[in-house]
């Protein structure tokens, strides 16, 4: 574990700042983090709106001997600046620096590893069952936005707080945003807060005219059954939600008054008669107008990357099919996904569910039953968290869903949590449905068109790196297609070698060995496998070589049978870096397929 203890733990420093101070570190702390992650590489709106709430909470709670778990962890900047890592910062999100989300091989005060939303609760949960069987006493704090907060696992975790009888306090962070703006009742429910200030006003009255009186404690016992009318009548959103389930409720506090956060996390850290939730009230982005006037786009920084991203191909074909019967559905991923081409032509045909994986999927199949034709555009990460919705609801029932899978393979920065390297894996032992792996962004748009125009009859999955078109846009959408997915040769030989790339993957594979004796295909569909060329290979190969941006376990190097297979993929979970350089720890860039084509033709000779 790196704990970087060469480093102070700058929270005990703030314990003895003023409030002066304080304003002044966390305008520092905004302006190390502009200057870091602006350069293109982190998120940036999310963590600057924790600054005060960090600040705050890591001067009533110990993030060394407490627990302190933040939901999803890419607004978790401030806290690894104030446990150690601030020098250690400027390495964020590289090869051998430190993450870009909480990380327990990497701090002690990082108490999960967390990139997938809603999951904080569920792991409170957890180290309060923990403690009490080992009679530990320390408060277990879970931060969570309201954006994760309307996801299943979280609703599912918070109605178990009460009746497994922990304690566990939660700081709800309202900020109206998840990565989109929030959708759904539940994200309206607390968003009324940042209107309904009348029950905060009416409180603060009533207390200062009870301190003036006499016989204020009688009066308060007497009002006591007015306030908490009040309190559902005026403020009922979303007081009356937690209470009503057991969990005592504080707030809203204004997320950027440290004075007063600190006051409110004081009631939270020392209520111990059951769960307790505070709403806070943040502004992402917060410090930087253009942030906070654009957080969406401010969410997440990267470098600009030459051409046009498959995301956005995908985008513009649907946009351009607007008026075929489909609707498109995406998991609060609006701008990642693509998804904003198609909103600003045919807003009507995009449905924004949340963060809710596997209502979605459920959705769409029996959005298919109807006879229009869902698609279910998103990360392939993320699709693991519908695995059963696939099974039960798609699959079983043979429905025609369109699944697009958008970084399927390494994403990069964003590291293990969200590279998509398990989806063939997952895939390929579901009956009924198809794999297709396009070989370029033509073949990403003729696939997308084919699948819409020609309609499908039972689940298909397109799945697709984050990869750039490099060539004229309107070259790309004007000679749009039918295509079949037939594996394609990239080069014929007479030798008795094959190598199999699956995807866009086969590029690089023909660049490294386009010089060499042996067949190139591009597989274009892992399910179903082209027959046709698996016959002329069990007929005619003796050594079969196998690339894909995958794990390998239950990959597709997996169908080549009764052949001698070297299989290049993905052993392990991969760090995060440039996809560049994760390619080349991989073996799967240009470079290393060469070098090992090299070495599997020495062997060969050899024998």
């Amino acid at each position: 574990m790196k704990d970087y203890k060469k480093e102070k733990m700058l929270y005990n420093a703030t314990r003895k700042m003023n409030y002066k101070q304080l304003d002044g570190f966390a305008k520092n702390i905004r302006k190390y983090i502009y200057n870091i992650v602006s350069k293109g590489n982190g998120h940036l709106a999310s963590n600057l709106g924790v600054v005060e709430l960090t600040l705050a909470m890591y001067r009533t709670f110990n993030p060394e001997e407490d627990v302190i778990i933040w939901d999803t962890s890419h607004q978790a900047y401030v806290h690894k600046l104030l446990t150690g890592r601030w020098g250690a910062f400027k390495t964020l999100r590289k090869l051998n620096g430190i993450s870009g989300f909480t990380n327990i091989n990497e701090s002690r005060t990082d108490r999960f590893i967390a990139g997938h939303a809603a999951t904080s609760i569920a792991a409170g949960i957890g180290y309060a069952l923990g403690d009490k069987v080992l009679e530990k006493s320390r408060s277990i704090v879970t931060v969570i936005g309201d954006g994760a907060f309307t996801s299943g696992m979280a609703l599912e975790s918070l109605n178990q707080l009460k009746y497994q009888k922990t304690n566990i306090k939660i700081i709800l962070n309202s900020n109206d945003m998840a990565i989109s703006n929030n959708v759904g009742t539940l994200s309206t429910l607390f968003s009324k807060i940042r209107v309904k200030k009348s029950y905060n006003t009416i409180k603060k009255y009533i207390k200062e005219s009870l301190n003036d009186s006499e016989i204020g404690q009688d009066l308060e016992l007497i009002l006591k059954k007015l306030r908490n009318g009040m309190k559902y009548s005026i403020y009922s959103e979303p007081a009356g939600f937690f209470e009503d389930m057991g969990i005592k409720y504080y707030g809203p506090v204004d997320g950027h008054n440290i004075k007063e956060l600190e006051l409110f996390m004081k009631c939270l850290k020392n209520y111990n008669n059951g769960p307790a939730v505070l709403q806070v009230l943040t502004t992402k982005g917060k410090g930087i107008e253009k942030a906070e006037k654009n957080p969406s786009k401010f969410h997440g920084m990267s470098i600009k990357k030459e051409g046009l991203s498959y995301s956005k191909i995908v985008g513009k074909t649907l946009s351009i099919l607007k008026d075929y019967r489909y609707l498109a559905f995406t998991a609060a991923m609006t701008s990642g996904t693509g998804l904003d081409e198609l909103k600003k032509e045919a807003p009507e045909k995009m449905i924004d569910m949340g963060i809710t994986e596997p209502s979605i999927v459920t959705t769409a199949a029996a959005l298919s039953l109807t006879g229009i034709l869902p698609i279910v555009d998103i990360y392939s990460t993320f699709l693991q968290r519908a695995y059963d919705s696939l099974i039960h609801d798609v699959s079983l029932q043979s429905l025609p869903v369109l699944f697009l899978l958008d970084r399927a393979g390494l994403v990069g920065e964003d590291g293990p949590t969200h590279h998509g390297i398990f989806d063939i894996a997952y895939l390929r032992p579901i009956p009924n449905i198809e794999v297709l792996t396009p070989l370029d962004g033509f073949d990403l748009a003729n696939m997308i068109y084919t699948s819409i125009v020609k309609e499908i009859n039972k689940p298909r999955f397109i799945r697709f790196p984050k990869e750039y078109y490099l060539g004229k846009e309107e070259d790309l959408f004007k000679s749009l297609k039918e295509v079949n997915y037939n594996w394609k040769y990239l080069k014929k030989s007479n030798s008795n070698i094959y190598a199999l790339a699956v995807g866009t993957l086969s590029k690089t594979v023909y660049k490294a060995l386009k010089d060499y004796e042996v067949n190139i295909i591009g597989v274009r569909s892992i399910k179903p496998i082209d027959n046709n060329i698996m016959n002329e290979i069990n007929k005619n190969a003796s050594i079969v070589i196998t690339y894909e941006e995958g794990i390998l376990q239950g990959g597709f190097n997996e169908e080549i049978k009764n052949k001698k297979v070297y299989a290049y993929g993905i052993k392990d979970f991969v760090t995060h870096g440039t996809r560049e350089e994760l390619l080349k720890i991989c073996e799967l860039d240009l470079v290393s397929i060469k070098t090992n084509f090299e070495k599997i033709l020495e062997r060969v000779n050899l024998s």
